[in-house]
């Protein structure tokens, strides 16, 4: 593996600045192409970008913002050389990196990939990156976004992760799959424990398309509101009767009195009320979408997610 760093070299704000040693290098939108495809498929390339989110081995590079400016890379032999004080350790490029790669360009899964890097270029570090570019879930389901940073905002959390680390959002758009939990201390991260159902983020990442669907990698998440003690679903035995509903859904297996909250997708209660056993909600005047029904019997709030056509 060839190895270089190119000291003193600074980046001003996103937009890097033109830093090829060659004039072959290309954009990641150059070979991403505009395309499903990349017109390099097969081909031996070098780009230039910086990274936008890491994974170990993997990571994403891009090298302006927006639309097609992103490209997914796997390199288990990429080693950045020590740099003290800095670091002590041949290390894998991180967030902030600025590098020059030269590899082979393949189509795998619906992503455009940079693999069997053969050398490559350090060039600067804790470069800062952008937020990504805000969208819903709906517009988020785009070839051009594949391998750029993104950022939904806000979004309710439907699932919690499961053991691959998988879990969904939605907002009034639809629903979407996020990679990743959050892994901070628990003693300074008070949702270190991981996305629960009816919690509200930010979340920003890399959009990635396996199969038919686009997921995000998660790089980070921001907290907008959390469901605070809620209880297990073993201490209250009740359902949602149609879901999807249209005009009504009838809320069944309550016994004894309850206070009830419906939430949007951006955690916000846009009804409420008290009733005495299982009751009907009505849901004339609510748009389209994703929401929240909140029920406490006296046990602790527990939520089911309603969809309301």
């Amino acid at each position: 593996m060839n190895k270089h760093v190119v000291p003193g070299l600074l980046l001003l704000g996103f937009f890097l600045l033109p830093f090829s040693l060659s004039s072959q290098t290309l954009t990641c939108a150059e070979v991403q192409g505009e395309a499903d495809v990349s017109p390099y498929e097969g081909q031996e390339v070098t780009v230039s970008g910086k990274v936008t989110v890491y994974q170990g081995d993997t990571w994403y590079i891009q090298d302006d913002y927006g639309a097609w400016n992103g490209l997914y890379c796997v390199g288990p032999d990429v080693l950045i050389e020590p740099n003290p004080p800095w670091w002590s350790e041949p290390r894998q490029p991180e967030v902030g990196d600025v590098l020059e790669l030269t590899g082979t360009i393949i189509e795998q899964d619906g992503n455009t990939q940079l693999v069997d890097i053969t050398s490559f270029v350090f060039f600067d570090f804790w470069n800062a990156t952008a937020a990504g570019v805000g969208v819903t879930v709906e517009e988020m389901m785009d070839e051009s976004l594949e391998g750029t940073r993104v950022r939904l905002d806000p979004v309710t959390v439907m699932t919690a992760p499961d053991a691959s680390g998988m879990w969904t959002v939605s907002d009034a758009t639809g629903s979407a799959i996020i990679l990743g939990v959050d892994e901070d201390d628990p003693s300074e991260n008070e949702d270190a424990d991981g996305p629960t159902p009816g919690d509200v983020y930010r979340v920003y990442g890399a959009l990635r398309q396996i199969g038919e669907d686009y997921i995000i990698d998660l790089s980070d998440i921001d907290t907008l509101s959390l469901v605070v003690g809620v209880a297990d679903e073993v201490q209250l035995e009740w359902s949602l009767s149609p879901n999807p509903a249209v005009g009504w859904t009838r809320v069944n297996g309550i016994e004894g009195p309850c206070d009830w909250v419906l939430f949007d997708t951006m955690g916000r209660p846009v009804r409420a009320g008290r009733a005495t056993g299982s009751f009907t909600l009505p849901l004339d005047g609510l748009a389209t979408g994703r929401y929240a029904l909140t029920v406490d019997g006296g046990k602790g709030p527990q939520r089911k997610s309603l969809v309301v056509r």
